[in-house]
């Protein structure tokens, strides 16, 4: 049976990380741990025994793993390893989540949401591990980290409910590498993107930070270890024009 049409326009699509990696980094955590408890005692010992002959000496840490018995070494190890794998998949299960529906997108990571408005959402493409949403200027509405979420299963949800994804940027020509003090740029600027180049790998301070330069006309983005940064148009990219067989045909139809 169809469904009707403001059924489809209310559902939506929740991608999160696969209970499965729980299971995996636990279960893993207590595999490694038993492999230790059970052969950790006598590596170490063989361990010892070969710095022994040289001029360093032998660290603490090797001589009590060296002197375990196994009735010891198993139950500790083997616990440490299973502590190890729930602490992973505790902090696995803060990994981030999207709905994707027609109307807007939900990200959830940590103690932050974002809600991003599908209406004046012109074009969204991967960047690394984030999701990018531009505005119709090219300006950046949202940064969106999809680490470790299933790229095929983004893609097609964002196409079945019609969003503008895109394979790459279609700004990627306008970025050019930033250098503090380079012409063009007011020291406001300039100081801005210093926050932005020092808050790289922290995620919240980077956020901060490319809003910021948002308020102030420009997106930043990272390439190696160089930033680059561009000036939010006025007008969006011109679409390229269509050839006339296809007109013709769409005519025709």
């Amino acid at each position: 049976m169809e469904r009707p049409l403001y059924y489809l326009r209310m559902t939506t699509t929740r991608l999160r990380q696969s209970p499965v990696v729980a299971l995996i980094l636990v279960g893993g955590g207590a595999v490694v741990g038993v492999l230790l408890g059970l052969f950790g005692p006598a590596l170490a010992r063989g361990l010892a025994g070969l710095i022994e002959r040289t001029p360093f000496p032998v660290h603490s840490l090797v001589e009590r793993l060296a002197a375990l018995d196994q009735t010891w070494s198993l139950p500790l190890l083997g616990g440490a390893g299973l502590l190890g794998g729930i602490f992973l998949a505790v902090v696995a299960a803060e990994s981030a989540e999207l709905e994707v529906a027609r109307d807007h997108l939900e990200h959830r990571q940590e103690k932050r949401e974002t809600w991003v408005e599908r209406a004046g959402a012109e074009a969204l493409f991967r960047d690394g591990k984030d999701l990018i949403v531009l505005g119709p200027r090219g300006e950046l509405r949202a940064r969106l980290d999809i680490t470790d979420l299933s790229r095929t299963r983004i893609d097609q949800a964002l196409a079945a409910d019609g969003w503008p994804l895109r394979d790459a940027d279609p700004y990627d020509a306008a970025f050019e590498p930033w250098t503090d003090g380079r012409p063009g740029f007011t020291p406001d600027e300039h100081a801005l993107l210093r926050d932005r180049r020092e808050a790289r790998k922290k995620k919240g301070e980077r956020r901060a930070a490319d809003e910021a330069l948002a308020a102030a006309g420009l997106v930043a983005r990272d390439r190696g270890d160089r930033l680059q940064v561009r000036r939010v148009r006025t007008a969006r990219p011109a679409e390229p024009a269509k050839p006339a067989e296809a007109d013709a045909r769409g005519t025709n139809r």
